[in-house]
């Protein structure tokens, strides 16, 4: 069980109309997803890769160009999108109402 910690979650390859349809949140979550990819293959001649397309419709490893097209059409999409805060800046926009409300 301890190998499967270790192996990368493959990413599913999706078209840039599709990105810009999808949610900001869905988008964070797939840009997650794509860090999380293992830099390059731990083992030479993965079974996974040997597959016949699976390379094609997957994206597991940091050095694929597909990775890097994938998260440069990310970025790019992204960066037409409204600003979504993170716990900290939510936390923050929280306690600025409670003080005006005192």
């Amino acid at each position: 069980m301890a190998d499967t910690e270790h192996k990368p979650h493959p990413v599913p390859i999706v078209s840039r109309a599709k990105l810009e349809q999808m949610h900001t949140g869905s988008l964070m979550n797939r840009r997650s997803a794509l860090l999380k990819c293992a830099e390059t293959a731990a083992i030479p001649g993965d079974a996974a890769l040997n597959r016949p397309g699976a390379r094609a419709r997957t994206i597991r490893f940091k050095d694929q160009p597909e990775w890097k097209q994938a998260y440069a059409e990310l970025k790019d999409v992204l960066s037409i999108r409204e600003h979504v805060p993170n716990k900290q800046e939510r936390k923050a926009m929280r306690q600025e109402r409670a003080r005006q409300r005192k």
